[in-house]
Order: C-alpha cells, then sequence, then structure tokens
C-alpha cells in the first residue's frame, strides 16, 4: 500500500509540473508575441523621430539659406 501513495504522489506531482510547464510556455508565447509588437511599434516610432528630424534639418537649412541673403542685403 505504502508503494501505491508513493506512486500517486509522484503521479500527482508530475501532472502538475507537466501543468505548470504548459502555462509557462503559454506564457512565454503571449510575451514573445507582446514583445514582436513593442518591437514593430518601437521601429515604426524610430522612423517617423527620422522622418522629422529630417524635415528639422531641411527647415533648418533653408532658413539660413534665407537669412544668409539678408546679411548680403545692403539696407543702409
Amino acid at each position: 500500500m505504502e508503494h501505491e501513495d508513493v506512486l500517486r504522489q509522484l503521479d500527482e506531482r508530475i501532472q502538475a509540473s507537466l501543468n505548470r510547464i504548459q502555462q509557462l510556455q503559454r506564457e512565454n508565447e503571449q510575451l514573445a508575441q507582446r514583445l514582436a509588437e513593442s518591437e514593430k511599434r518601437f521601429n515604426e516610432a524610430s522612423s517617423r523621430l527620422r522622418e522629422h528630424e529630417e524635415a528639422r534639418n531641411q527647415i533648418k537649412l533653408r532658413i539660413e539659406s534665407i537669412l544668409s541673403r539678408f546679411d548680403g542685403l545692403d539696407l543702409g
């Protein structure tokens, strides 16, 4: 009888371990999906930031060009 109890307890522990492994695998899949989505959003935001920086630099160059033309004028 004692051996049956030990085997039953071992079986219960194995089943509990398998359940936990399955739960962790599901959580891992969910986290991997969230990470992929976050990386996608980060890349999109980085791309938009680069576009805005390029536009800002172009505007800065145009303003500097316009101001340099004013510097060359004799307004006095």
